[in-house]
């Protein structure tokens, strides 16, 4: 084959319609607004008008590359990509560019096999101590407030045990994490968000084993025991934080939902419910599509609070009002607020 007729299949590969791809392999596919997610694949999104994916758990992604997905996403070899997007075996073409690998082991794009993986919630320590002074110190959540979801059996730190080497002598560290814990209808713990407590090295994921899931916390329940509203955040930091700000008498039957990044699976399935769903995700572009794409509603209320004052999230919005106690958050004119970049910790 010429270069030129095989780069063309390249480029065919790269341009095939990826949505299609994984219908017709066997994945289960679920529509949100312009998006299409893989639910076999966590965090995997595409968008067919663009031919774009992107993976919210390894913030990859590309438009109208379809063979990257695969190598990427899939684990699959380049000449295997290739061959499952156009059905043309390129093991014994020549290319200086792609040179001969081993030749496709079947002669269709290949079904996925469901795993069923182990949920592996981290052993809780002995204390909380480093949990306390990040939550409290660095991100200047009230005790109280971190004290109410530690009574809930909502969070707790756990502790990992690092053995390295520096510069030849054995050391061992202990790195602490807060973990918060998912839970279900029954009370049953299925997953977990872990936010790490360092002050000086940024940590944050998902319990190995948890599904499509998310932190869920309802401080005053409804005498059925059904959320009336949800209140959605990306992250569980930002859900303690607008909770600090809350008028308790006004939260019956408010449910605070930690989606761990902007994964619209949970609130859809409460919008489905007849659940109010109140968007409070950070205040950016990203914020802004995914309310535009799920027709998530941001209230006057949120809007005051941080897009009118220019605030990103609800912890900087915090720590900016920790630190300057006699600022008026509400006035229009605050001035303070350009400030706040050099005194708060980012996520």
């Amino acid at each position: 084959m010429q270069k030129e007729d095989f780069n063309q299949l390249i480029n065919s590969a790269r341009q095939t319609d990826l949505l299609s791809y994984f219908q017709q392999s066997g994945y289960t596919i679920e529509k949100s607004g312009g998006n299409y997610y893989v639910k076999e694949i966590k965090g995997l999104c595409i968008r067919p008008d663009t031919n774009q994916w992107y993976n919210h758990y390894t913030n990859t992604g590309r438009t109208n590359n379809s063979i990257d997905c695969l190598t990427l996403v899939l684990g699959r070899s380049f000449n295997q990509a290739v061959y499952e997007l156009t059905g043309k075996d390129i093991t014994n073409m020549r290319s200086s560019d792609y040179p001969k690998k081993q030749a496709p082991q079947y002669t269709s794009p290949p079904k996925i096999k469901k795993e069923n993986k182990i949920l592996q919630m981290p052993e809780q320590s002995e204390n909380m101590r480093q949990l306390f002074a990040y939550l409290c110190q660095t991100r200047k959540i009230p005790a109280e407030i971190v004290e109410e979801f530690v009574h809930a059996k909502l969070l707790y730190q756990s502790q990992n045990i690092v053995n390295t080497t520096v510069n030849g002598v054995p050391q061992t560290f202990k790195n602490a994490n807060a973990v918060f814990v998912h839970k279900n209808e029954k009370g049953e713990i299925i997953g977990g968000e872990i936010q790490g407590c360092s002050s000086f090295k940024r940590f944050k994921g998902i319990v190995a084993g948890t599904g499509e899931s998310a932190f869920m916390f309802m401080p005053f329940p409804t005498k059925d025991g059904k959320p009336k509203r949800a209140y959605i955040f990306e992250s569980a930091i930002d859900l303690m934080s607008f909770y600090t700000f809350c008028d308790k008498k006004k939260l019956t039957g408010s449910v605070f939902v930690s989606m761990s990044g902007l994964k619209p699976t949970v609130p859809k399935k409460l919008h489905d419910e007849g659940v109010q769903i109140i968007s409070c995700v950070d205040n950016d572009d990203a914020g802004r599509k995914f309310e535009e794409e799920n027709n998530f509603v941001r209230s006057e209320s949120v809007k005051s609070y941080l897009d009118y004052k220019g605030f990103k999230d609800w912890n900087e919005l915090l720590v900016f009002k920790t630190e300057n106690p006699d600022a008026n958050i509400m006035d229009n004119n605050l001035k303070q607020a350009e400030q706040k970049s050099e005194k708060t910790r980012r996520k």
